[in-house]
């Protein structure tokens, strides 16, 4: 491996680790399209390598997670009984879907999420500051169960499908159906999509067809090489976002995240 190209995913990594602490996400938008460039770049060529860049992305948001949750968890903004619920069924739900997702391309399920996330991002994009929203001494809701769960299993198909931690569709959902604030959805998202990349990865590592990934020191569908740049780059950057959600004014943070999500859903739909 290059020197350039180990600097081209450090920076993937760096950008990686500023939007998981922002946004609560993972960061597999800017990972998977820059991994698959990276390969065109490179001259890899694989039925898989779309499968290969998912499972990789993957990999990398369980760093991530891991140092962004423990950031917000630190400004107490993680309700760890929806996260651990959300996660929990992400989880289950990632791993079957992932058997499935080796087999097809899942564009119309992707279809489907894409056009519910530019609704719910166009009424955040214009959404008017509420009283006492930008406080951080909001009271959490008690958490459902049920609520909870179905989240998590939505969570879980999108993560399989396409690579993403499943934070665009956790922050939104907790936000507006959860009545989470939205500073502690970002935090319990964060938390939550950590299960959702562990049980991921090893779904694509016990489902992966024979010969899959020619990579060398690959772990399953898992390209390591690519990935520990991204990591190494991603856990200190991911600490850096977490202080600027916590500068942040609520609505500007909102509106950001609206964009955001717009962005990651038309890319979902045409790319």
């Amino acid at each position: 491996m290059t020197v350039e190209l180990i600097l081209i995913l450090v920076a993937i990594g760096a950008a990686t680790g500023v939007l998981s602490g922002l946004f609560g996400v993972g960061g597999g938008i800017i990972i998977v399209p820059s991994l698959l460039a990276v390969y065109g770049f490179t001259g890899f060529d694989s039925p898989y390598t779309v499968h290969i860049a998912i499972a990789t992305s993957l990999f990398t948001i369980i760093f991530t997670s891991i140092s962004s949750s423990y950031k917000h968890f630190k400004h107490g903004n993680v309700q760890w009984s929806a996260a651990l619920i959300i996660g929990l069924v992400s989880s289950v739900t990632v791993y079957f879907f992932s058997m499935i997702a080796v087999k097809m391309p899942g564009e119309t399920l992707k279809g489907i999420f894409s056009v519910v996330l530019i609704i719910v991002a166009l009424k955040m994009l214009f959404e008017k500051k509420k009283p006492d929203s930008d406080t951080g001494n909001e009271t959490i809701p008690v958490t459902n169960k049920l609520i909870s769960g179905i989240i998590g299993a939505l969570s879980g198909a999108i993560a399989a499908f396409s690579g993403l931690g499943g934070g665009v569709f956790l922050v939104p959902l907790m936000h507006y159906i959860m009545k989470f604030p939205f500073r502690k959805a970002i935090g319990t998202s964060s938390a939550a999509i950590l299960l959702t990349a562990v049980t991921g990865v090893l779904s694509y590592f016990l489902n992966m067809p024979q010969g899959a990934n020619e990579l060398n020191y690959s772990f399953g569908m898992v390209d390591t090489v690519s990935a520990l740049p991204i990591i190494a780059a991603s856990i200190p950057f991911a600490q850096l976002g977490v202080f600027i959600n916590k500068k942040t004014h609520h609505l500007l943070l909102t509106r950001l995240f609206a964009i955001f999500i717009i962005i990651v859903s038309l890319k979902l739909l045409f790319f």
